[in-house]
């Protein structure tokens, strides 16, 4: 070492002072084009002096190189080398900015020893020509087919034939004049943007090219650098096999020219063990005898540059299990399961720690941990404690290797679904009855379903259900349904339910119902719908202390049948509730049924009626008019029926309206609508009143009526009107007719009165005592054709025979006589010439 830089000191020395500032002449220099690359390339040879010939030394070349199209030096560039003991010559490469055929270059070069600080003399310019002095006989434009990165600036030129200029040229669309008479022009584009494999196509155009078919064309291609590969990384199922993964990134280039190569090697063993194109993303290779540590470089590359990424692997920490298979039941209960696996061999005993993954529809997912050594056999198993009766579970397993070994999860096995055994049902059924009273029975319709804490733990098969009473048996029905119909007389009841499934039967419900009695202090109610929700109906009952609790009933559908019945239970200490059902819906009418309960016993304390929101009549009631007169009218109308209601009806409008003309009724309310016409409108509150009388109409004028019924916020006017017109006025002996009758009549009323006792005698004239003569044994009948009677009386005539009509010193009852004073009038009226005969009167004394 000391003698080499002694003689490498000497020489520097005779360099400088034996020669008086010797310098090394570069000569020889070469200069040519590697076109496909767009490189300049150098090539000389230092002096022949042979003193320089046996010793390595540093020297420094000047390297210029000057563009005809400049006219100047456009680079000048050191390049500094050891010189060798061999006289072999020295290079040097250079890549042009814009395509070498575009313009000629020039390099000359000049050497200097390191440490003299001594230059040479610069050489002979040496020149190579573009395409530009050539007199082809056709165009060209330059580059071709050239491959850049996305932003970079690219200059291009064209080159007309011989005697020829450019016009014009255009690129990615863009065509640009060119006012010149040159045979060449060069142009530059700027942030060139990324293109997709078909490129961007460069035209020029030529003083000999008329159509477009003969322009020159060329095409850029705008790429970018490969990605650095990601999440490079490697893993064995078996430790015999080794497979690495990585993520390639975005792939740029599909172009055969400039395919994005991955390759995969050793670095510590100089060894490749991969070399892929395009979408390359995995690489497996053998293990390699005894190997177990690999330093592994993965290169991704292209036309325009390389990237790359490291990993140092283990195959003892990569082992990463195949998924377990053949999953399969050995035993089950209830609540228990005993689950089944293979396990795949691997070549190295390891320990193994498997997760088995539970899932239920109704339950938590849960995971299980097991470890198990992976040498023959690998049939592992487990017990599953603590499940739900007659539940469906979804399984699957999973293993990897245990404790520090650990280094991922395998995937998971395929699920295999296993549904457990059944059992008794748990809990009991939540029941509830709809009384309808009848005239000697009444129908009960009991209804079930699950409470809060019942579980059906299998599939039920029927609902059983008995009834009985102390004084008589009752019976039993098994239905599939929830609900039954039993018809009872007045009794109290006892009503058992219990459910079934193929195990057996949950513990009986019982609802105790109570003997028929008169529902007296029920409260009924109707009310707003102060305290609603959206989809729910607030319910308030007043809580008694002697009950356990509440229950409130009702219909989601009432006016369907079945109507969908539903109820609700509620504590002692509750007094209200929002019902919420998605089944309400507006204007309709709910009736809710509060039931006070003390055991299994209920009992009926209010009835509510209420809507989730009241809506107006659709429709207006209709109307009838009557008892019409030349100043009043008298409207009456019908109620609607309650399951047409809407909301609650809480009075009535009738609406007053005239042709052409305000309306002017006084003690009503006056509205003005379109036509600017006032309209009258009386409004009755009171939703059983019926009937109205409009007074003080005017005589012979047609009047506009309609009446509307309000819920909350009644319509502005009626939909319906009907005509009336009144009477007209009568006249004046229409008026004074009624005096004229009444005033005399009183009168004689009043005559009649004062003369009492003399019309009265008139009227009913006094009849004489009957006068019996005496006769012996002969009865002497005057005959009544002799006379006519004003008046004849029949008498009760008593049970006796003619021959008890006489009798001896005695008055004769019952037998006929007459009467000269009740035909007295006659005679004086009729005259005396006329003869007139008195009837024959029935005679009883008095």
């Amino acid at each position: 070492m000391n003698h080499l830089v002694f003689q490498t000191v000497v020489l520097y020395a005779v360099l400088y002072f034996g020669q008086g500032n010797h310098v090394i002449q570069p000569r020889n220099l070469k200069v040519s084009m590697n076109l496909t690359l767009q490189q300049l390339l150098l090539e000389w040879y230092v002096s022949d002096d042979p003193k320089t010939n046996h010793c390595e030394i540093d020297i420094v070349f000047t390297i210029q190189i000057y563009r005809t199209e400049e006219n100047n030096v456009i680079l000048t560039e050191n390049y500094t080398t050891a010189l060798n003991k061999s006289n072999q010559p020295l290079n040097w490469s250079w890549i042009s900015d814009i395509p070498l055929q575009c313009a000629t270059h020039g390099v000359r070069l000049r050497s200097m020893v390191a440490p003299l600080e001594a230059w040479s003399n610069w050489t002979s310019w040496e020149a190579v020509d573009g395409l530009d002095v050539l007199n082809d006989s056709k165009g060209y434009i330059f580059p071709y087919e050239k491959y850049v990165e996305e932003g970079s600036s690219v200059t291009f030129c064209c080159i007309a034939k011989k005697n020829e200029h450019v016009t014009n040229y255009t690129f990615h669309k863009h065509t640009e004049i060119v006012n010149t008479t040159q045979q060449r022009i060069m142009f530059t584009e700027t942030a060139v943007p990324l293109t997709s494999e078909m490129g961007l196509n460069v035209y020029c155009r030529f003083s000999y090219q008329s159509s477009f078919s003969d322009l020159d064309r060329t095409v850029l291609f705008v790429t970018r650098q490969p990605d650095e590969p990601r999440l490079l990384d490697c893993e064995t199922k078996d430790m015999v096999e080794l497979k690495c993964t990585w993520d390639p990134g975005e792939i740029y280039s599909y172009n055969d020219n400039c395919l994005t190569e991955f390759i995969l090697s050793d670095v510590s063993h100089t060894k490749t063990y991969c070399s892929c194109t395009k979408q390359c993303r995995l690489c497996q290779f053998k293990v390699s005898g005894e190997q177990t540590k690999y330093n592994l470089t993965l290169v991704s590359k292209n036309c325009l540059g390389q990237k790359q990424a490291y990993v140092d692997i283990d195959v003892a920490n990569r082992v990463l299990l195949p998924p377990p298979d053949e999953l399969s039941v050995g035993y089950q209960n209830a609540t228990m399961i005993q689950l089944y696996w293979t396990l795949k061999p691997i070549m190295k005993t390891l320990l193994v720690v498997c997760q088995v993954n539970i899932f239920s529809l109704d339950a938590e997912e849960k995971q299980y941990n097991m470890t198990v050594l992976s040498s023959p056999p690998l049939h592992p198993h487990i017990n599953l404690y603590g499940l739900q009766v007659y539940t469906k579970y979804t399984l699957k397993v999973r293993c990897a290797a245990a404790n520090d070994l650990f280094w991922k999860w395998s995937k998971w096995s395929q699920t295999i679904t296993i549904q457990t055994n059944e059992s008794a049902p748990a809990g009991q059924l939540d029941i509830w009855g709809d009384i309808s009273p009848g005239f000697k029975e009444r129908n009960v319709t009991v209804f079930w379903k699950a409470s809060p804490g019942f579980q059906a733990n299998g599939n039920i098969k029927t609902y059983e259900i008995c009834w009985e009473n102390v004084e008589q048996s009752g019976g039993c029905h098994s239905t599939k349904s929830n609900n039954y119909t039993i018809s009872l007389n007045s009794q109290s009841y006892k009503i058992t339910v219990w459910a079934k499934n193929s195990a057996s039967a949950s513990p009986p419900s019982v609802l105790h119902l109570s003997a028929a009695e008169d529902n007296g202090d029920v409260k009924y109610s109707e009310e707003n719908t102060t305290g609603n929700t959206a989809h729910g109906i607030y319910v308030s009952w007043k809580p008694t202390s002697k009950f356990d609790g509440y229950v409130v009933d009702w219909c989601n559908y009432p006016r369907s049948q079945p109507c969908d019945f539903q109820w609700r239970r509620f504590g002692q200490n509750e007094s209200s509730t929002i019902i919420t059902s998605g089944a309400f819906s507006r204007g309709m009418r709910y009736t809710f049924r509060v039931y006070g309960t003390q055991g299994n016993r209920m009992c009926l304390l209010e009835k509510k009626t209420k809507y989730l929101e009241e809506l107006e009549p659709v429709q207006d009631p209709s109307f009838n008019i009557s008892a019409v007169t030349s100043s009043s009218v008298t409207v009456s109308w019908e109620s609607y029926p309650e399951d047409s209601q809407l909301g609650f009806i809480r009075g009535y409008n009738v609406y007053i309206k005239m042709a052409n003309r305000n309306c002017t009724l006084k003690l009503s309310e006056t509205l003005l609508f379109p036509g600017d016409l006032v309209s009258c409108k009386h409004t009755i509150k009171d939703r059983n009143e019926k009937k109205l009388t409009l007074r003080n109409l005017e005589p012979g004028t047609t009047y506009l009526l309609a009446v509307q019924a309000y819920s909350v916020n009644p319509r502005n006017m009626a939909d319906k009107f009907e005509p009336v017109t009144t009477q007209l006025e009568r006249n004046w002996f229409h008026r004074l007719l009624p005096p004229l009758i009444t005033v005399p009549l009183m009168i004689i009323i009043c005559v009649c009165f004062w003369k009492s006792d003399c019309v009265r005698n008139y009227l009913f004239p006094e009849v004489p005592h009957p006068h019996v003569s005496p006769v012996k044994k002969t009865l002497v009948i005057i005959e009544d054709r002799e006379v006519t009677p004003d008046r004849l009386v029949v008498m009760k005539k008593p049970d006796i025979s003619i021959d008890s009509l006489l009798f001896e010193g005695r008055a004769i009852e019952n037998a006929m006589y007459f009467n000269p004073s009740c035909c007295q009038s006659l005679q004086d009226q009729e005259g005396a010439s006329r003869k007139l005969s008195c009837a024959s009167t029935s005679y009883r004394p008095l």
